[in-house]
């Protein structure tokens, strides 16, 4: 929908009652579009985000979930760990979530105030709020990436398969709550708090804690958001900050299935973006490579 009118819907839902309002187009993704809306509101002041979503059809690893963001960030910021939502609205076109801004900027170092948010979220109890569940075991990650192979070219195919780790026995642990898609340009540190805030919650889960850990330390999480892969010394300050010597265990013995399952993802990505979005193309290639890497 390229002729979406945040200012107009927010008046006609009488959200808003004023239409002189300063409109900044956001990054949204791939997929969605964002905007950022400042202006009066019966005499005070707002800063909101307005995010339309637009639908996901294709297989994704990390699903576009509008019902589920909105629940996540409401229980994200009862810690203030997320935006505060303001509204949320059904329109023919698709759903709109409005939240507010969070003014800061995009993090850009310190792992360890990182590793303080994921442990920070995991405590959040999300039993009421009826989130997916995902694959907590080798042989669930395994055939997530499985799903992937079809829509790989055949050389890159054969460099996956033969790349594919053994299934190993561990037991499934307590599901936690989960982003999901915690790479560094989802993370904010707030101008007035200077904590870090957690933003784009379109895929939201409950599973294993180490899947949001493996994430963001993912080089290919990294590379995706225009960094360099983080230093074994970088990811030692992490996990001396999150504090969990069971779930570094867990990390180690999870990561070459987690590396796998994304490689598929970077793989697929790599070949969707070749012709209509190039840049991107390459930054999958390049995350692609060095998962590759990492798993031989």
């Amino acid at each position: 929908m390229d002729d979406f009118d945040p200012v107009g819907l927010l008046l006609e839902a009488e959200i808003i009652d004023d239409e002189d309002v300063r409109v900044d187009v956001l990054a949204g993704g791939y997929l969605n579009q964002v905007f950022r809306l400042r202006g009066k509101e019966q005499g005070d002041d707002f800063d909101w985000v307005v995010k339309f979503f637009m639908p996901e059809t294709e297989l994704a690893l990390f699903p576009n979930l509008p019902v589920e963001e909105r629940k996540a960030t409401y229980l994200a910021s009862t810690i203030g760990r997320a935006p505060v939502p303001i509204s949320w609205l059904e329109t023919w076109d698709g759903p709109v979530l409005v939240y507010e801004y969070c003014e800061g900027e995009i993090w850009q170092e310190g792992v360890a105030e990182v590793g303080l948010l994921l442990r920070d979220l995991r405590t959040l109890d999300a039993g009421d709020y009826d989130f997916r569940e995902v694959p907590m075991l080798p042989e669930e990650i395994l055939a997530e990436g499985d799903a992937f192979l079809p829509k790989i070219v055949s050389e890159m195919r054969w460099h996956l398969a033969k790349a594919r780790p053994k299934p190993i026995g561990i037991d499934p642990v307590v599901r936690s709550f989960l982003h999901t898609d915690i790479g560094p340009g989802n993370i904010i540190v707030a101008k007035d708090t200077g904590r870090l805030v957690a933003i784009d919650w379109q895929c939201p889960a409950v599973g294993d804690p180490v899947q949001d850990v493996i994430a963001f330390l993912s080089p290919a999480f990294q590379i995706l958001y225009g960094r360099q892969p983080l230093t074994a010394r970088q990811e030692a300050e992490f996990f001396a900050a999150y504090g969990d010597p069971e779930l570094k265990r867990r990390y180690d013995a999870l990561l070459p299935f987690y590396d796998w399952r994304m490689a598929g993802y970077c793989a697929t990505r790599q070949i969707k973006y070749a012709a209509t979005r190039p840049e991107a193309s390459q930054r999958y290639a390049k995350a692609l490579d060095a998962l590759l890497e990492r798993l031989q």
